[in-house]
């Protein structure tokens, strides 16, 4: 059989990459503390996994120097040989060469590499270590004459002490003896198909035969021992067992403290039994019987490996769905218009909403098969720090956290590279050398901090060093000397923008060019990729303290939401990741700099885009009639720009889909997808937008000017009705505004909480302010009301009001104090002030307060 294209080599592979793992993290611990008794035996183990499973494939290299690297490790658990500096990097450079391998096994060059060198130099360590007195071979003990390998077998003083811990902390040790068919036509295989089908239910303490006779196809008589700490029950074990075929008989043996001798070494389990295939069998069926407690932990313990491709196949069915899904629903706002008294109706609206919600399950659970723990990610960096922190001679601490948070597959590939530019870079450029960090009063060792977390429907990633910080006088004469920026237009830089020019391709303030970077080549194809993610990428700095580099990413690249809007007579799609608001702009908002066309938002001024031109569509007739233009602000990192549109469609979830190789690259266009009723909605690539003409949002805070000298500070309010009255919140707090979805009553909840809603997986608490003014709950119109989704320290809060009216424009000058008036439930405190407009009046809501009043900020 040839096993490089046999089924088993996909299991093999996985295999390996799990034990790589294994080693590289354990021996990054044992630098750190090389007599850590636990990792050492997982590094072991890891060795001697690999040893018999890569010999059972016949991938003899690999074998031999696993081999060489469990005896070593065997003599450090013995505690006959001292882990030192030169052995740790002759071990690292095995673990690497077995990576080397791994490539070679998938080119299926693997009997051509020479692991000679490396195998030399892990001899000599363990011939050395003998010759001072070191003890025997380690596999020694299996080759016993006269020894009744089944009758008893052979324990050490370590695995003596793991199967008595067990035992003191609630595990079960099982012995499980196993007779594989002698008809099977590989034994060896079927050995490695139990060790890892046990290894899943617990902890392998003990495994007899040695890998080697397993190995030897004609000396194994497919006779099995292993000894396991699980938590599972007995049934469990023996319907994992059930479930490999051409085994004869397998029997277990419950252990415990009192059946080890504390003055032998050898455990008697007994011969395999005849009869153990017929007690085995009677086992399994009662195991089948209905059991609630060994059910349930059978289906924890089980999972199934499938093929990426027939994932991405099923998320592409399920995009379908939700395109007809979006479809049907369109159909059935126009039949309940045609006919809403017919009975007919009131069944398809429960057809629909039901369908919908299987939809939306679906696409859960589908998206969550894609889903894998960044530790997936992070487990590669340590070994990189630790590297790059060495080729440079200098002492790194690498923080992990959150390591549990989930990302879509797709990702964690794509963001390999960037990360591991950004951590290379903190290590060679950010942090200091020893010496350098005690002049300056730090400890000598950096540290740098790798964060993962949710928001929202993205992901941040957050690599933050204690460093030395980025000097943006250096990126400014960098810049200067590189010619990307004149002197003049330096001078009117802010420090921010000055950091931002180092992800300029080129531009380096390395002051030599080592291993690692000073090249110049990096941060901007590091930018650059991210965004082709629809991702950001954002530094904040402080020269001496260090560096914080802020990677936003939404969590798939496959569903995203949307803004549709039109242009033209076409319908777009905008990522609303990267909406910041939508405003209206009055014609004589909009300026002219230097013969382009900006917009002044709150005192700002930002470049204004009309796509219509660069994608030869016509502007509607109304549009150019109209005094006031819709206007979307769009922002990558700091940047912003403001895209005139015709018309707001409102925000949809939209399956992407590639333009195809037939068509190409277009500029400003990242995909396409089909809309609800059929029609296909081309999606704006904002990244390449906004690289084109945006700028940064910190550096034109322009001041309104009221024609006589006085500077005015604007704010932005988005205005609403209540009860007839008008009122308005400061529209940095309000998150989004959405209409009102069904509202569960909530037990035990708040004064003036309405009940709860559920928003993208998130439940939210809705009040109302109406019971709060104290004014009459009179029904209002049911298709105006809205809830205004605000910020706060803790969650998201839903407000439901009767009616957006529009964003309001303030300068401090409009704004006056309200009259005081008693109020003995603290509600004055909650409107302090009042816009005037003529006889229209705007009373202005402090949010914070109004939460505590509530009980709840």
């Amino acid at each position: 059989m040839d096993f490089q294209t046999s089924e088993y080599l996909g299991i093999f592979l996985d295999e390996l990459d799990e034990q790589l793992q294994h080693l590289d993290s354990g021996l990054l611990k044992l630098e750190q503390d090389c007599r850590d008794m636990d990792t050492i035996s997982v590094v072991f183990r890891a060795a001697h996994t690999l040893k018999g499973s890569s010999a059972a494939m016949g991938f003899h290299p690999l074998k031999e120097l696993t081999h060489s690297i469990e005896n070593i490790f065997e003599l450090i658990r013995n505690r006959q040989l001292v882990i030192d500096r030169p052995m740790m990097d002759i071990l690292f450079q095995a673990i690497d060469y077995i990576k080397v391998l791994k490539a070679a096994i998938l080119s299926g060059d693997i009997h051509e590499m020479d692991i000679r060198p490396l195998k030399e130099q892990l001899e000599h360590i363990y011939r050395t270590s003998q010759d001072n007195g070191g003890g025997a071979e380690p596999d020694d003990r299996d080759e016993q004459p006269g020894e009744g390998r089944y009758e008893g077998i052979r324990l050490d003083e370590y695995e003596r002490n793991l199967i008595l811990q067990a035992c003191r902390n609630g595990y079960q040790v099982m012995a499980v003896s196993i007779s594989i068919s002698s008809a099977a036509e590989m034994k060896s295989v079927r050995a490695l198909l139990v060790h890892n089908r046990l290894k899943v239910l617990g902890e392998l303490i003990v495994a007899y035969p040695a890998a080697e006779q397993i190995e030897d196809e004609e000396a194994f008589d497919g006779n099995l021992v292993f000894m396991i700490a699980t938590k599972e029950n007995r049934s469990t074990i023996l319907s994992a067992l059930s479930e490999i075929s051409q085994i004869n008989s397998y029997h277990l043996t419950r252990m415990n403290e009192h059946t080890l001798d504390p003055y032998s070494e050898t455990v008697s389990l007994g011969r395999l039994p005849a009869a153990a295939g017929a007690e085995a069998a009677a086992a399994v069926s009662s195991a089948v019987r209905p059991d609630s407690e060994a059910d349930g932990k059978r289906k924890s313990g089980q999972t199934v490996r499938v093929d990426v491709d027939r994932l991405e196949q099923l998320l592409n069915f399920v995009g379908e769905l939700i395109i007809d899904n979006t479809r049907l629903q369109q159909f059935q706002s126009r039949f309940q218009r045609q006919f809403k008294d017919d009975e007919e109706a009131g069944e398809l609206n429960d057809i629909v909403s039901r369908f919908g919600r299987v939809i939306s399950n679906l696409q859960d659970g589908v998206m969550k098969t894609r889903m894998l723990p960044i530790e997936h990610l992070f487990s590669r960096f340590p070994r990189v720090v630790r590297d790059a922190a060495q080729s440079v001679g200098k002492e790194v601490e690498l923080v992990m956290e959150g390591k549990e948070t989930e990302l879509d597959r797709s990702l964690i590939e794509e963001i390999v590279d960037p990360i591991i530019h950004i951590l290379r870079n903190s290590v060679d450029h950010g942090i200091e050398s020893p010496e350098e960090r005690e002049r300056v009063g730090k400890t000598r060792r950096g540290r740098l901090v790798l964060k993962a977390s949710h928001q929202e429907n993205g992901i941040v990633l957050t690599i933050v060093d204690d460093g030395r910080g980025i000097n943006p006088e250096k990126v400014k004469q960098a810049s200067i000397r590189k010619g990307f920026i004149t002197a003049e237009e330096a001078s009117r830089m802010t420090d921010k923008e000055l950091v931002q020019l180092i992800f300029h391709s080129g531009l380096s303030t390395a002051e030599r060019v080592t291993d690692l970077s000073g090249r110049g080549v990096g941060m901007d194809i590091v930018r650059s990729h991210l965004e082709r993610l629809n991702g950001v990428i954002d530094i904040e700095t402080s020269p001496g303290e260090g560096t914080a580099i802020t990677i936003k990413l939404p969590l798939t690249l496959a569903i995203i939401r949307s803004l549709l809007v039109k242009l033209g007579g076409s319908t777009f799609a905008i990522p609303l990741v990267n909406v910041v608001e939508i405003v209206r702009l009055y014609v004589h908002e909009i300026g002219m700099v230097q013969g382009r066309e900006v917009c002044h938002i709150r005192g700002r001024t930002f470049p204004l885009i009309r796509m219509h031109r660069r994608l030869q569509l016509s502007e509607h007739e109304d549009q150019r009639s109209q005094d006031r233009l819709f206007v979307v602000v769009l922002g990558i990192a700091d940047k912003r720009v403001c895209l005139v549109v015709d018309k707001m469609i409102g925000n949809q979830e939209i399956v992407i889909k590639s333009l195809g190789d037939y068509i190409g690259e277009v500029p400003y266009l990242s995909g396409a997808t089909i809309l609800g009723d059929g029609s296909v909605a081309l999606i704006l690539d904002v990244g390449a937008i906004v690289k084109e003409e945006g700028s940064f949002y910190e550096s034109h805070h322009i001041e309104t000017n009221d024609g006589q000298g006085e500077g005015k500070t604007v704010m932005q309010m988005v205005a609403f009705q209540l009860a007839g009255g008008q009122y308005a919140l400061p529209i940095q707090r309000v998150k989004e505004i959405i209409p009102v979805p069904p509202v569960t009553q909530a037990v035990h909840a708040p004064p003036h909480m309405l009940g709860l809603i559920h928003l993208r997986e998130a439940v939210l608490p809705v009040f109302n302010l109406r019971s709060f003014f104290g004014l009459p709950e009179q029904a209002c119109t049911q298709d105006k009301a809205r809830i205004i989704v605000v910020e706060t320290n803790r969650r998201d809060v839903g407000i439901r009001i009767d009616e957006v009216t529009e964003v309001l424009m303030l300068s401090e000058s409009d704004v006056e104090d309200l009259p005081h008036t008693a109020d003995r439930r603290g509600r004055h405190e909650v409107v302090k002030r009042l816009y005037r407009h003529g006889e229209r009046l705007v009373m202005l809501m402090d949010i914070d307060c109004f939460l505590r009043e509530c009980e709840y900020s």
